[in-house]
């Protein structure tokens, strides 16, 4: 079952498309850098937090635990309270840029997102704040993987937006923050709480398309204090004309995962839409993305090659899903190497609002991946996207006393 639909575009939307210049997301040739100059380094970082670290002091992150396309000097994480994290990436040429490639995911049962996106760390890097919840929507400490993107892909192309901040409102809005490097910008609206649509530039190819969406935190409730817990799916998709040329529009819904309610309005997401490569655009020794079919019986299937894509070194060969029992399946991506390192996985929800859930529950079995999703009232059925990458240590990384 997919609930695909077609869209139409307003008149506000036309006149947004028509009256913005060319500075988009698509992350396919790096724009031109000045005479003299070489472009900035396309950064990518994959990482997982253990979530059980000692409280309130800083703890390095294993380095077999963090990818990344440029130097990382220094990653650690302070475990601030229960079920809030910071985590501090050090290197020259992270957090030069502001950036809406950025998914955070719970590795166990509940759900974590990122506060405020990334800002900068003391240290030239990144900074990224992390509230983790239970399936009661309490705050729970929890082990987590961050997928973090900017300025481009190593191969493949990648697009990548974020809703500005800012009400409901019916109109259609430039989408901020965005990387440069394209020829379209990328247009957003949110005409009611929980629900937006995005126009993204289409990304040709033969390669499958995917998807991921992450919604940051919310604020906190007037009198109860409590962070609503909110998780996000794709729930529609279509291919329309743009003025630059095709358009993908999608339409996403976001949900609050212990109450069912629709998301606060104004609640702010990121979105990455991918084709020929993962999410945050990283190379790695294993690396695959898909898009899980909805299967409503205890059954084994093997994917066609118009659903996943493998473009690492050692992924090769059929991935298979098995249904276990409602909303709970293994996916098995054939071929990977024993011992390969931490796996890094982000799932998103295909046409549902599910909070899905996916890990590695043997690590000398790295392709063999569980994958657990439901919402407020249950284990359910879904579609699903999911992104996976592993990768040896090939890091110059070394660890700061800690402060």
């Amino acid at each position: 079952m997919h609930l695909y639909s077609r869209f139409r575009r307003s008149p506000a939307h036309l006149a947004v498309a028509a009256s913005v210049a060319a500075s988009a997301l698509v992350s396919l040739p790096a724009p031109a850098a000045a005479a003299g100059s070489a472009p900035p380094p396309r950064v990518s970082v994959f990482a997982v937090v253990a979530g059980n670290e000692p409280a309130g002091v800083y703890s390095d992150l294993s380095p077999t635990a963090v990818h990344s396309s440029v130097t990382v000097d220094m990653a650690h994480v302070r475990h601030d309270a229960t079920g809030r994290y910071s985590v501090f990436f050090s290197g020259p040429d992270l957090g030069t840029d502001p950036t809406a490639g950025l998914h955070v995911r719970a590795m166990t049962d509940g759900n974590c997102m990122p506060f405020d996106g990334t800002t900068w760390s003391r240290h030239p890097g990144l900074h990224i704040d992390v509230a983790c919840f239970d399936s009661a929507g309490r705050p729970a400490d929890r082990r987590f993987t961050i997928a973090y993107n900017a300025r481009g892909a190593a191969h493949g192309a990648l697009v990548t937006t974020a809703t500005a901040p800012g009400a409901v409102s019916s109109d259609w809005r430039v989408a901020e923050p965005q990387d440069t490097g394209g020829a379209t910008r990328v247009t957003y609206t949110h005409p009611s709480p929980g629900l937006y649509t995005f126009d993204l530039p289409y990304l040709p190819g033969t390669e499958p398309e995917s998807f991921a969406v992450t919604a940051l935190a919310p604020i906190a409730e007037a009198g109860t204090g409590r962070i609503p817990d909110v998780v996000c799916g794709t729930t529609g998709r279509a291919l329309i004309p743009g003025d630059a040329g095709p358009v993908r529009q999608i339409s996403v819904t976001c949900r609050d995962a212990v109450t069912g309610n629709m998301a606060p309005g104004g609640t702010r997401v990121h979105v990455g839409y991918t084709r020929g490569v993962n999410l945050a655009g990283a190379s790695g020794v294993s690396e695959a993305y898909l898009t899980a079919p909805w299967i409503s019986t205890n059954s084994r299937v093997v994917l066609p090659d118009s659903a996943v894509h493998a473009p690492g070194t050692v992924t090769t060969g059929a991935v298979a899903l098995q249904r276990h029992a409602v909303g709970q399946y293994t996916v098995d991506i054939a071929n990977q190497e024993h011992a390969i390192g931490y796996a890094s996985l982000v799932a998103t929800a295909n046409a549902s609002t599910a909070l899905c859930r996916a890990s590695v529950p043997d690590p000398d079995r790295p392709g063999h991946l569980s994958v657990v999703c439901r919402n407020h009232a249950g284990l359910m059925d879904t579609s699903f996207h999911l992104h996976f990458v592993s990768k040896k240590l090939r890091l110059r990384l070394t660890s700061l006393p800690a402060t």
